[in-house]
């Protein structure tokens, strides 16, 4: 897809909206990524026919690209219409499905149903939907399953939750006879300790991790996932966003996480394409910042106005500003304790 210079003219809304959307379509592979779909490819393969289908478990904090790599590893295998003398039927290789809120069991096993097509996924109890998905596995050629959002099978963390969830997931994986996929956050990792049998079927545990910006390794890593993103932007000229000084101000406000450095990428470059620039500056990140509120960091401040910005400066005194609040919190706790 090809943009042309703006020439200093404001974009229409059709364009903007073009330019936006294109940047929300870029997927820049985290250097895990490559690994890890071969990690995937390996396991659907070796796991056909095999009399202990292999099991993975992928977690990472939110925003580091779990749902991305395993989204377009299903991506490489799309669903097949076949006809039969028997009639017609949608052929699945890998069934991707995202774990809903506050899942039970039978919730999920609804839920699967549901997106491998069947339209009685909500009647049944818990034993009589689990058969069922044995069933279509069998008739759609189902070889492997991803269970995206797994945490959400464990979202009330009490010890009966666990223990229902984590002898469902053993008993599942272990019957189902294809591979199985659990993809979270770092707190489903509980659902392993509650359950030591299902900690050693999924002994192969894969961590996504942010990018950290310690070691001149991981800055020239860092930047190199910048440039990769610069090339894909919507502009016809190059917005040197792997620029040392840049990097580090994105980092910064990222902390190497992916997502929120997309999301930086995306205000910025509506802000750019409004003004008729032909690439993002740090003008265009600055006033993309405030879109980009994070209540887990009130402190943080907007290095893009900072000619003087350096970055383990910034970190440290955030970090204090924390630690400030909460002292101060931590004491008017205790006032308000000790006048009761």
């Amino acid at each position: 897809m090809s943009f042309e210079s703006l020439k200093g003219k404001k974009a229409s809304m059709e364009e903007l909206k073009r330019r936006v959307e294109h940047v929300k379509r870029i997927i820049v592979h985290h250097p895990n990524y490559g690994e890890l779909l071969e990690e995937l490819n390996m396991m659907l393969f070796f796991s056909e026919d095999s009399v202990s289908p292999e099991g993975l478990y992928i977690y990472g904090p939110s925003g580091v690209g779990k749902s991305t790599v395993t989204t377009e590893f299903t991506a490489r295998y799309p669903r097949e219409i076949v006809k039969t003398v028997e009639g017609e039927y949608t052929h699945i290789t890998v069934l991707h499905v995202r774990v809903p809120p506050k899942a039970t069991p039978k919730m999920l096993a609804s839920k699967i149903l549901e997106v491998m097509g069947d339209p009685l996924h909500h009647k049944g109890t818990l034993t009589d939907l689990t058969s069922r998905i044995h069933h279509f596995v069998r008739k759609l050629g189902i070889r492997m399953i991803i269970l995206d959002e797994f945490q959400h099978l464990i979202d009330a963390d009490t010890d009966h939750v666990l223990t229902t969830a984590s002898n469902w997931v053993k008993t599942f994986t272990e019957e189902i006879r294809i591979a199985v996929v659990l993809c979270g956050m770092p707190e489903s990792v509980s659902v392993f300790l509650s359950n030591p049998q299902l900690d050693r079927r999924y002994c192969n545990k894969v961590m996504l991790e942010p990018f950290k910006y310690g070691t001149v390794e991981e800055i020239i890593t860092f930047r190199a996932f910048l440039k990769k993103i610069d090339m894909d932007l919507p502009f016809p000229n190059p917005s040197n966003i792997a620029d040392p000084h840049l990097a580090a101000k994105i980092y910064y406000i990222s902390k190497g996480i992916p997502f929120y450095v997309m999301k930086l990428m995306e205000r910025a470059t509506y802000f750019a394409a409004l003004q008729g620039a032909d690439q993002i500056s740090e003008i265009h990140m600055a006033q993309a910042l405030p879109k980009l509120k994070q209540v887990a960091r009130p402190y943080v401040i907007n290095p893009f106005t900072d000619i003087h910005f350096d970055l383990a400066t910034a970190i440290s005194s955030e970090n204090d500003a924390e630690d400030r609040f909460k002292e101060k919190l931590m004491v008017n706790t205790r006032k308000s304790s000790n006048k009761r």
